[in-house]
């Protein structure tokens, strides 16, 4: 009995050394340094700044309730709604938790005289959206002249790439919008930026084959052996997706076959 009395303390003290030295180790152990330099301890909140946060806090931005309301009402097409809105403080140029803004949610629902005010009111006419999309491209997409119009005159840039590298140049001939590139091919853009595919304007009529809008682009100042990113010619790409009539039309405006790589791999 008088042994085990003696055991009792020994293993008690045991414990609570391994405890003590519980609580003096790091919450994660540092990086191993070498054996002559002694490791340097810092207060865990200036290393582990996340664990002084909740849990649940999130670092989104959370939208003004006015913002919310302003693009509830330009998606609505509620011009005195958005008026109001505008008057008692609401930002023109504001955005969502998703980054949505007014003046891309007026263009999407082509409300013209909501995307003007809202212009006027201090949207940026080159702000991105949600994928990085441009209003002056989305504009062009839909093909509302009235709106395209409006935001050229407010300055938009009709060289500015959305995040898939497409101008609006590029969104008038992907959805056949002839008209709307005549508009822009006004403002003097830049025929040779190339899409995500290495494509200029011209390129991309021959590979669709939107007729009317290689009719404009050759009518324009951009010449019909432009080489794209790769070399490669319109009058290739109107070969290489058998686009018989815009190969046509290219020979008939001067394109030349001599024009095409030799090689091409």
């Amino acid at each position: 009995m008088r042994l085990a009395l003696s055991v009792v303390p020994i293993v008690v003290f045991a414990a609570a050394a391994s405890a003590q030295a519980f609580e003096e180790s790091p919450a994660v152990p540092e990086r191993l340094a070498p054996l002559s330099v002694k490791a340097r301890q810092r207060a865990l909140p200036e290393d582990f700044s996340a664990v002084a946060k909740a849990a649940w806090e999130d670092s989104r931005p959370v939208a003004a309730a006015s913002t919310r309301d302003l693009l509830a009402a330009v998606k609505a097409g509620q011009i005195d709604t958005v008026k109001t809105l505008l008057n008692e403080g609401a930002l023109a140029n504001g955005a969502n938790e998703l980054g949505e803004r007014p003046l891309l949610a007026a263009v999407a629902g082509e409300y013209a005289e909501i995307a003007r005010l809202l212009i006027q009111r201090g949207a940026n006419p080159n702000v991105k959206g949600p994928e990085g999309r441009l209003p002056l491209a989305m504009a062009s997409a839909v093909g509302n002249l009235g709106i395209v119009r409006i935001l050229l005159q407010a300055g938009a840039d009709v060289d500015a790439r959305s995040d898939n590298r497409a101008t609006a140049l590029h969104e008038a001939v992907r959805f056949d919008r002839p008209e709307i590139l005549r508009l822009l091919l006004s403002a003097r853009p830049d025929p040779e930026r190339y899409d995500r595919e290495g494509l200029h304007p011209l390129a991309l009529a021959a590979a669709r084959g939107r007729l009317a809008c290689l009719l404009v682009l050759l009518d324009s100042p951009v010449a019909a052996d432009l080489p794209d990113r790769n070399g490669l010619t319109a009058l290739y790409w109107a070969r290489r997706y058998d686009q018989a009539l815009a190969e046509s039309l290219l020979v008939e405006r001067g394109a030349s076959r001599e024009a095409w790589p030799i090689n091409l791999d």
